[in-house]
């Protein structure tokens, strides 16, 4: 009787440490596809005590149809204080008219003092978003004459550094805009290497 007790007993613990070894561990989203290859060199070049946000997910059918697959292009770059990635439509293109959207951090004041600045246009159609508790945002949607599409984009300031997710798009796309920072507000920042 002894040895079936124990024998029970060890199958009991036995099915509970296999039920907490497979138990669903919260998941942490990886930003898009599209910045994966890029991974490394943000936390390289990402200046010490600074995080990136990424979104988990872009809206290419948002995006005007600048070449038949919508395929984007990503460029990493980082300037005093700053860093960035512009997307693309065509590789190798930095025009205007390949331009597709931008995510940048800056630790830098200016940084924010030109977006607040820019928000003020008459043509910026400013408003205040709410991110997530706690956070709030501006988003502009900005038609300033020409016949292009316009810019549209929400900065935020975070932990001390402000954060900005720009996308060019011909229709209003401030549901989904305020999605994408609400992803870059929420999900675990990308650290610096050094």
């Amino acid at each position: 009787m002894k040895k079936r007790s124990i024998f029970s007993l060890i199958v009991s613990l036995a099915i509970l440490g296999v039920g907490i070894l497979t138990r669903n561990q919260p998941a942490t989203a990886e930003p898009a596809p599209i910045f994966r290859p890029l991974l490394r060199d943000i936390q390289a070049q990402l200046p010490r005590g600074m995080v990136m946000r990424l979104p988990v997910s872009i809206p290419y059918h948002s995006l005007p149809p600048a070449n038949s697959n919508n395929t984007l292009y990503p460029y990493l770059y980082s300037k005093n204080g700053e860093l960035g990635i512009t997307l693309y439509y065509f590789p190798k293109c930095r025009a205007n008219s390949c331009f597709a959207g931008e995510f940048i951090v800056s630790k830098l004041d200016d940084y924010k003092s030109k977006l607040e600045t820019i928000a003020k246009w008459p043509c910026a159609n400013a408003t205040s978003v709410n991110i997530k508790p706690g956070i709030k945002g501006v988003y502009t949607n900005i038609r300033c004459g020409g016949s292009g599409d316009g810019s549209q984009t929400i900065f935020w300031k975070q932990n001390g550094l402000t954060f900005s997710a720009q996308l060019r798009a011909a229709a209003n796309i401030k549901q989904e805009l305020l999605e994408i920072a609400t992803s870059m507000a929420s999900e675990p920042p990308i650290k610096s290497a050094k």
